[in-house]
């Protein structure tokens, strides 16, 4: 069970990192293009890290919170 959990993790992961950072681009890009900025995609990389950072906190938040529910149940199964 605890391998399908990390397939799980994994994947939540991924699909965060490439939408977050996907959105981050897109956004971005547009901002540069609005602005006349193409040359110099300030907001294109802006929009990079920002995607990035959002894909971290929210795959630390999922590991935490699957963290106290393994835990939570470690602990009931130690009471049974």
């Amino acid at each position: 069970m605890r391998t399908w959990q990390a397939i799980a993790v994994a994947t939540q992961f991924g699909f965060t990192l490439a939408v977050a950072v996907g959105l981050g681009i897109f956004v971005g890009s547009s901002i540069d293009g609005w602005l006349g900025w193409q040359n110099a995609p300030a907001f294109t990389l802006l929009g990079v890290f920002i995607g990035l950072a959002s894909a971290i906190y929210s795959t630390v938040q999922s590991l935490q919170a699957f963290t106290r529910r393994n835990n939570a149940s470690s602990e009931r199964d130690k009471e049974a």
